[in-house]
């Protein structure tokens, strides 16, 4: 026997070997029909449906007619430089209210047009008609702020938005 073959016929063997160690390692010879039925999931949980409570308003407290302080414009003053108080209660014990105004308009339509506009860009927003020497103004108001500081963040922003010169006003009861 040749040197050759000999080297062929271990290199066979070594082969086949190799192939009777690795193939059962890299292919899976398991029933495919066969479906594993266990679960990992959890079984559902025991859900107790609770009865939602609607609120009702306190006897206590008025219907809306409170709500007309909030947009008193009669009471308001422009902040005084020497005023330090930024936020806090007032004499009544209620939240300082802090409020921007932006405009003042004899027409009506164009306070409206400014109004739409800081709506537009998400701001609260009321008008309010004024009679100074007898002639109306209508009146373009953002607030109440409870903070003094948010008023003034917002005059900042409305400033630059409109190119206009906003008053911050206090109400003082």
């Amino acid at each position: 026997m040749s040197d050759g073959l000999k080297q062929r016929i271990i290199g066979a063997l070594v082969l086949g070997a190799l192939g009777l160690i690795l193939l059962p390692l890299a292919l899976d010879f398991t029933d495919p029909k066969k479906v594993d039925r266990s679960s990992l999931i959890p079984p559902a949980p025991n859900i107790v449906a609770t009865e939602i409570v609607v609120a009702k308003r306190p006897d206590e407290v008025k219907d809306a007619a409170d709500v007309v302080l909030a947009f008193d414009v009669s009471k308001l003053q422009p902040v005084q430089e020497n005023d330090t108080s930024y936020q806090g209660l007032d004499q009544l014990g209620l939240p300082q209210r802090w409020y921007l105004q932006v405009g003042s308009y004899e027409e009506q339509a164009s306070a409206n047009k400014l109004k739409q506009t800081l709506l537009a860009k998400q701001y609260k927003v009321f008008l309010k008609s004024v009679k100074i020497n007898k002639k109306v103004f209508h009146r373009v108001y953002i607030g109440p702020k409870i903070s003094r500081r948010s008023a003034i963040a917002d005059k900042n922003d409305i400033d630059t938005l409109l190119t206009t010169d906003s008053i911050i006003l206090k109400y003082v009861p």
